[in-house]
């Protein structure tokens, strides 16, 4: 397929000879491609019709800036986009508008292999104009993000010149395409040299017009071609060649799933108490094993026991679920028929499917009666549609103002989690692998390979003492149920938490005598051990055909869950580790971690010191967890033995199977990794890890806060050293990676960076090459640190840019998903996507300019969800919709964060804010800005 995107200046859309002749460009292009995307068209919208009879062969859309019926219009119309393609793609053509003036764009469906293509125009370069341009890159990445293809390409005039150097939108551009995963297809496939754009001034050339791409749209384009030969005014045509049998194969979706899942949300009050009595009757008959249960003898040998244990769990799960057998019938899905659909649509459809069957029949004429009858009634049907549509949306919005009203929160955040789903059909090959069974069983491998690639051995554990603490509770298990959220996915037993939260109270103690006969014989039943993998997409503009463009989500037992959260209170007193580690804390979370880094490295630029920073990634750390050195470390913290025979059971006996669409398959082994999403997992990850900081820590280098010396800070496996010596990084490097040989941890050196924080004296000084396990690591100037951006000029210019682009997208998702919605709803959707401002406040050392643009943003997010023009005063709709303007809430959020930090009882934290620690609190520039911004007005 042959694409094309040509700047007409003008499109004369008439066939007169003079028409004809300014139209020179644009019907050579037509007689050479499949798709043309024409920017700046210059017609009313009571000229867009015409652009259907442009070419016999080519049908088209398009949207424009000005209604010739609501003014009268001087001079010529200002931008217009306009697509047109060949007739023959009719069928897997349809037009995607998105409510704009700038963009247009067609979604194509070929034998299932589905793609995007997004005809844009960008307003031009211009100081004035760089918001407008920024809120319009955040609109293409909302449209992304929302598309249900994975395939996109949108080109079009940028006017952002990526051979000059100095051109500010350039610079937007190419940092937009590397933030969002996005390739810049025009740059890599066309040479340096290259221009589109041909100044009639001052003949000077410029490089305008682009084509950026997702993954996969950019593996299938083989060629892009400037037509120089066409340059008959000031833009170039820009040429493309699509290989659409390189365009993934998605799957159609199937609903039908493994089991047919109960859903809640659709049981009813009366329902639930008749499930409650059904599960008090089959409870009650559920048989006790006597023996097993009474049982208090810890290294018991006995099998019979074992099993018993197991079969009576077995048991009390298939009561609970056999109870819910009444209500299953009123949650399963059938199809039903939109609301609306037979008072708009269908007598509608039924003309058009006639009129359609006639012309069919008749050899598909392209005119007289029957073309022109299939023609009408075709647009009849689809009117009535695009009604129909808009009321599905407003009944939406009414349903979600009526939860609002009612304080139904649950039930209006269920409703706006379901308007922005988001999910993609799966690829129908991985690594060149097709059919379900086959891409399932090559995921059985690769997380086989995996999870089994640490050598280790079995834990044995004897001798093991009887303790009061074996006894579990029916209060404990009540506890542990309520901290379950409803809703969640269960595992390959079907049960879900409401199962358990709605079942008789019986369940209590039934579940309590049958986990403390698990802790005494140290056993556990496969169904508890079983765990179902599920591949899921972590970036969509990424390849989708890629093993390494997937995270595995892990369903297990919610019942399992239950038992670990009853495991950790007995744990948690033995699992305290070093206060370097800041992750899964309570009080403590990333924001606070990295405020210890800027106050320890401010302290030193302070005092006319460098710093040396490496920020280290683990390859699959929580993977490469060796559960024998993992347990021993258990066991010398003291841990009581029962405890660690049972995890050690759980370890080596527990099974995954992957499912990948409908298709589960074969379980397997796991030898090391702690569970993804398991309750207890970053516990032992933390001690698993703590003796690294402890190692750290022995080392005699770093930098001194008061009285106390701290060179690394840790959350989860996100670890950052830093010391004011070279030589001292360098140490802490080589305690890194000796570690990591002792406990399999495996280092990545290629995303590994160091970054050097340079006082005004050694900005020109050479430092030595840094080496983690041997391989020389790479130096960088700015780093996404637990999702804040760290420059080594330790400016937040660089984060802010990335607040206020985050603000620009998700107003736009906002605005395209919910603006048929209420003034209530709107705020209250602001309040939830837009006012978490992340590590906003610990932003200080930035220019006005920076922040301007970052104010401009949250006022124009707002503005946009509200459908009101920029010039609206925004203060005064802050007001009216009860919402903080920026800087009170950049007010609220700076205190919140003080209170934290001088609550906290954590070490580090307590060195920088405490005066009887260190004089951190009085030196520090950050602090400073905080009491300038809560106290002077």
């Amino acid at each position: 397929m042959r694409i094309v995107s040509y700047n007409t200046r003008g499109l004369r859309t008439g066939h007169s000879v003079a028409d004809k002749s300014s139209r020179y460009v644009v019907d050579k292009l037509l007689n050479e491609c499949d798709v043309l995307c024409l920017q700046e068209t210059w017609l009313a919208k009571q000229d867009l019709d015409n652009l259907n009879s442009l070419h016999v062969d080519f049908h088209g859309a398009g949207e424009s800036t000005t209604d010739l019926s609501t003014r009268i219009v001087r001079g010529r119309i200002p931008g217009g986009v306009a697509i047109l393609w060949n007739v023959k793609y009719d069928a897997a053509v349809n037009v995607v508008r998105l409510n704009v003036d700038w963009a247009v764009g067609l979604e194509i469906d070929i034998d299932e292999k589905k793609f995007t293509i997004l005809n844009v125009y960008m307003p031009y370069e211009s100081n004035l104009l760089e918001d407008e341009f920024l809120h319009k890159l955040a609109f293409i990445k909302a449209y992304i993000e929302d598309s249900s293809s994975t395939c996109v390409f949108v080109m079009g005039d940028f006017n952002a010149d990526l051979s000059d150097d100095s051109s500010i939108f350039g610079n937007h551009l190419t940092s937009y395409c590397e933030e969002n995963n996005l390739t810049l297809s025009s740059k890599i496939l066309l040479p340096d040299t290259s221009f589109t754009y041909i100044s009639d001034a001052w003949h000077s050339t410029s490089w305008l017009d682009h084509c950026i791409c997702t993954t996969d749209a950019h593996a299938s384009l083989s060629n892009i071609e400037i037509l120089y030969n066409l340059a008959t005014s000031d833009h170039i045509p820009i040429i493309f060649s699509l290989n659409v049998a390189n365009v993934p194969s998605l799957v159609a979706k199937d609903n039908n799933d493994l089991t047919d899942k109960l859903d809640w949300s659709k049981v009813t009050n009366e329902d639930i108490n008749k499930y409650t009595a059904t599960t008090d009757a089959q409870l009650q008959a559920v048989k006790l094993p006597r023996d097993a249960l009474a049982c208090c003898d810890p290294n018991c040998k006995n099998t019979t026991h074992c099993n018993e244990l197991c079969k009576l769990y077995e048991n009390i799960v298939k009561a609970v679920k056999d109870s819910s057998l009444c209500l299953r019938s009123r949650s399963l899905k059938s199809w039903t028929v939109k609301p609306g659909w037979n008072d708009f649509v269908a007598e509608h459809h039924a003309a058009a499917r006639d009129a359609f069957r006639l012309w069919h029949e008749a050899g598909k004429p392209r005119q007289g009666a029957l073309f022109e009858s299939k023609k009408m009634t075709t647009a009849r049907f689809k009117y009535s549609l695009r009604i129909l549509k808009r009321q599905e949306n407003m009944m939406r919005a009414d349903s979600l103002a009526r939860g609002l009203q009612n304080n139904d929160y649950h039930k209006f955040w269920k409703e706006v989690n379901c308007m922005n789903n988001r999910k993609t059909s799966l690829p129908s090959n991985i690594e060149g692998v097709c059919g379900a069974d086959n891409i399932a069983d090559l995921w059985r491998k690769h997380y086989s390979d995996l999870l089994n690639s640490v050598k280790s051995h079995a834990v044995s554990i004897d001798n093991v003492d009887f303790t009061d603490t074996m006894v579990i509770r029916a209060s404990e298990i009540q506890d542990a149920i309520s901290k379950i959220k409803e809703g969640k996915a269960c595992g390959l037993d079907d049960i879900t938490v409401e199962h358990l939260k709605y079942s008789s109270f019986k369940l209590l103690p039934l579940l309590a005598m049958c986990f403390t006969g698990f802790l005494t014989h140290g056993v556990l039943p496969d169904s508890i051990l079983s765990v179902v993998l599920i591949p899921v997409i972590k970036d969509k503009t990424a390849s989708l055909n890629s093993l390494s463009n997937y995270r595995p989500i892990a369903l297990s037992s919610n019942i399992s869950k239950i038992l670990e959260y009853v495991l950790l209170t007995r744990l948690e007193v033995h699992l305290l580790t070093s206060e370097n580690q800041f992750g899964f804390k309570k009080s403590l979370g990333t924001d606070m971690c990295i405020y210890a880094l800027q106050e320890i490295v401010g302290k030193y630029l302070h005092l006319n010191t460098s710093v040396f920073l490496c920020f280290i990634d683990a390859t699959k750390a929580f993977d490469r967890v060796n559960h024998l050195k993992l347990f021993q470390k258990l066991i010398n913290r003291g841990v009581p033995k029962y405890l660690v025979r049972l995890l050690a059971f759980w370890y080596a006996n527990q099974t995954m199977a992957v499912k990948w669409g409908n298709v589960l398959s074969e379980p397997f082994y796991v030898s090391n990794g702690v569970q993804q999403g398991g309750i207890l997992s970053p516990f032992l990850f933390n001690v698993y890890i703590h003796d690294l900081s402890t190692n750290l820590n022995l080392c005699k280098t770093g930098c001194v806060v008061g009285c106390q010396t701290f060179n690394h800070l840790m959350y989860a496996d996100d670890l950052v050293i830093f010391s004011p010596y070279s030589a001292g990084l360098q140490t802490l490097l080589k305690v890194c990676s000796d570690y990591g040989r002792d406990f399999d941890i495996k280092y990545n050196p290629s995303k590994s960076k160091v970054m050097i924080v340079r006082t005004k004296d050694d900005r020109n000084v050479n430092f030595p090459v840094f080496k983690l396990c041997g391989t020389p690591l790479e130096q960088t100037s700015s780093i996404k640190y637990l999702g804040h951006f760290i420059t080594d000029d330790w400016r937040d210019d660089r984060d802010i840019q990335r607040q206020y682009c985050k603000l620009y997208a998700q107003a736009n998702m906002l605005m395209r998903k919910f603006s048929a919605c209420s003034l209530q709803v709107k705020c209250s959707l602001f309040r939830a996507y837009c006012t978490p401002l992340y590590t906003a406040p610990l932003w200080w050392n930035y220019g006005r300019g920076t922040f301007h643009k970052f104010l401009v943003a949250y006022n124009d997010a707002f503005r946009l969800l509200l459908q009101v023009p920029r010039w609206y005063r925004a203060s005064q709709l802050f007001v009216d919709a009860h919402i903080p303007t920026c800087e009170a809430l950049l007010r609220k959020l700076t205190y919140s964060l003080m209170e934290r930090l001088d609550k906290s009882k954590n070490s580090i934290i307590m060195s920088l804010t405490d005066p009887k620690r260190s004089s951190c609190r009085y030196t520090s520039a950050l602090r400073k800005h905080w009491i300038q911004r809560l106290y002077s007005f």
